[in-house]
């Protein structure tokens, strides 16, 4: 299993992640400059948009699939490293037979996104911390 929060703070930290942001800032530049009001309203649609989804991620139990089909070639061999058969988020393990070994491959997918020491800091520090239940999150209100 693993802590699906880990994964998406990995990601958020990458280099991977950084050229989808420029991406983005960049069409609403070019759209802004463009005077294109369907693209600029996409644009300020997406980022808070994104930005909740990265949050409910981060911080409680949200899938982050959407992130490991970016790197689904890579989970062979994190599971092959890890000594699995199989990676499931250990927020949506239902039941385990009590004879089933569960291993915790989180650094395993954290490292395919090449984590610095201050991510692997960010990480250990979230395993300390309860997932705040989705529910909960959702009706979070974002700081102003």
């Amino acid at each position: 299993t693993f802590d699906s929060r880990a994964v998406v703070i990995a990601y958020a930290r990458s280099a991977m992640f950084a050229p989808i942001m420029k991406d983005w800032k960049d069409k609403y530049e070019k759209a802004k400059a463009e005077k294109n009001e369907a693209v600029i309203k996409e644009c300020e649609a997406w980022g808070p948009n994104y930005h909740k989804l990265q949050m409910l991620q981060a911080f409680s139990i949200a899938s982050v699939t959407d992130i490991l089909e970016k790197v689904k070639d890579q989970l062979p061999k994190a599971a092959k490293e890890a000594g699995v058969d199989i990676l499931v988020s250990k927020w949506e393990l239902a039941y385990q037979n009590p004879s089933f070994e569960i291993v915790d491959v989180t650094s395993y997918l954290a490292k395919i996104f090449n984590p610095d020491d201050q991510t692997l800091k960010i990480i250990g520090e979230l395993a300390k911390q309860p997932p705040i239940p989705l529910f909960e999150a959702l009706q979070m209100k974002e700081e102003e």
